[in-house]
């Protein structure tokens, strides 16, 4: 920006002159190349914000419905019915094959726990309070340690390989309590162990957070310093977990650490031991994949109508961006009003989303070369509207149901095909490359949604329209000075002018006294 000389403002006072009115007359008038910049500027601004609405709309169903269709995976789905979900349930994996699988549950898989074997309290009606020191409550113990009040004693769990974790607790019986005992084993995560005490069953247990019989113990205990694990709380030195045991298609006592497991790409969940076998039946979720292409054809829907909206719009041409002084003589809603008006249709007949429009149109209605099967949306219940719709598409609900349950294989090449040229491309394939340039031909209009500075045609315009805005607006800071001086120096010149004609007048008058 420039700077300028302060200039002393005379307003009038010899001449008489409106000259603040006058200046800003005269400025209106230099400021209308100005304001037609800025209502320039403005409308770009407001064709990038479409522009970017679009864009983000293009780039969501791109991630959404574009890309998933054009993926074998989404048409692999698989589900898994069970015949008691009570005792047994399944997931199948993308790559499961269908099939029937019999599975009998002779036994679950347990956690390893290491319980009192008797209560901790001398009296059913005494019990202790764990949450008080232990010292206060050895009298209620039905086994209390001995004279001292600094106990020791160690827990040993055996990770999967058979490497050993150990960790000695130390007790001090004046400032613990059972509970916080039990919470410092609790906080000990290489243990893998939970601990509580049972005020019901005045009983404290000790369990493996992971359930199965390893060939390693899976929980040892020793007493360091006194009996206070083994013997005031009566614990096991050992403990050992169970492996589920089940019968699966005549395969009998197949052992697992878990009660959940994968074979053959389906992941089983066993709930409860049965007495005779349970069938789990795997086979093609066409009521998934049915809904995923009702899904695509009602977003895609939605797409062209979003890119049919911008195109229809009507153009009011002759309401233009206000001015800050138009807008200082409206309220907000009359704002709000006008400027509805003047942002309308500014993409009307636009050639580049007419363009998109036309491709992704193409992309889904050419039918696919070499296929066998279903070669086209028609073969399966989709069919395109009328031409002045634009591309919509309808669902035969039926129809396409009736294509994927007959064969679920041909509909997933329909949409997944790859080809190097268009025509034998699936449709999936192809909406989601022309999606893809769509997105491009966007952003190099107006740029991303997602990024503040990009260097699109749009944005360029606005960056070149900024820099003529401001040389402007210094020119006309310049021109305004340069008015004020002019009147200023109007005004010392009549302000000079009048003090030689009140001296000349003076003259007069004493030549004329003296005769």
């Amino acid at each position: 920006m420039v700077n300028f000389s302060p200039v002393n403002r005379v307003a009038g006072l010899i001449s008489g002159l409106e000259t603040q009115k006058i200046i800003e007359d005269l400025m209106k008038a230099a400021r209308v190349p100005l304001n037609r910049l800025l209502q320039q500027k403005q409308i770009l601004q407001w064709q990038q914000e479409d522009y970017r609405s679009i864009n983000k709309k293009l780039m969501d169903f791109r991630l959404n419905y574009a890309s998933p269709l054009r993926l074998q995976g989404t048409f692999q789905v698989k589900k898994a019915t069970s015949s008691d979900e009570t005792a047994v349930t399944a997931v199948p994996g993308g790559s499961a094959q269908p099939g029937t699988y019999s599975i009998k549950v002779n036994q679950l898989a347990e956690v390893a726990s290491n319980v009192s074997t008797l209560a901790l309290s001398a009296s059913t009606t005494d019990k202790i309070d764990p949450n008080a020191t232990l010292e206060s409550q050895k009298a209620k113990f039905a086994r209390p340690w001995g004279a001292t009040t600094s106990l020791s004693f160690t827990i040993t769990t055996y990770n999967p390989d058979g490497t050993p974790n150990s960790k000695t607790f130390t007790v001090d019986t004046t400032v613990d309590t059972l509970n916080t005992v039990l919470a410092r084993i609790n906080a000990e995560a290489s243990l893998g162990v939970t601990a509580f005490y049972d005020a019901s069953t005045d009983k404290v247990v000790i369990s493996t957070t992971r359930t199965g019989d390893y060939p390693t113990i899976e929980i040892e205990i020793a007493d360091v310093v006194d009996t206070f694990a083994l013997g005031t709380l009566a614990l096991s030195s050992t403990a050992q977990g169970k492996n589920a045991i089940v019968d699966i298609n005549g395969l009998t006592g197949i052992t697992k650490y878990e009660n959940t497991f994968t074979l053959n790409n389906i992941t089983f969940t066993l709930k409860k031991t049965t007495a005779s076998p349970v069938l789990i039946s795997v086979g093609t979720d066409t009521e998934k994949i049915f809904n995923t292409v009702k899904s695509f054809v009602e977003e895609f829907n939605a797409l062209l109508d979003a890119i049919k909206q911008e195109l229809n719009e009507p153009r009011y041409a002759d309401y233009l961006p206000l001015t800050e002084k138009q807008k200082e003589q409206l309220t907000d809603r009359e704002i709000d009003q006008w400027e509805e008006k003047a942002r309308s249709g500014l993409l009307r007949n636009n050639p580049i989303l007419s363009d998109i429009v036309y491709r992704l149109r193409r992309a889904l209605t050419t039918p696919v070369t070499g296929l066998t099967g279903y070669d086209s949306l028609f073969d399966i219940g989709v069919r395109t509207g009328y031409y002045w719709e634009g591309g919509k598409l309808y669902v035969d609900e039926a129809k396409l149901r009736e294509a994927i349950n007959a064969n679920p294989e041909a509909v997933m090449n329909l949409f997944t095909r790859s080809a190097e040229n268009f025509e034998e491309q699936g449709l999936g394939v192809r909406l989601y490359n022309e999606v893809n340039k769509a997105i491009n031909r966007v952003t190099a209009q107006a740029g991303s949604p997602y990024t503040l500075v990009d260097n699109s045609f749009l944005s360029r315009n606005i960056r070149e329209l900024d820099e003529r805005i401001e040389t402007m607006e210094e020119r006309l800071a310049r021109l305004e000075e340069r008015y004020w001086r002019q009147f200023t120096a109007l005004e010392q010149a009549l302000a000079t002018l009048q003090a030689q004609s009140n001296w000349l007048a003076g003259i007069a008058g004493q030549a004329g006294s003296t005769k």
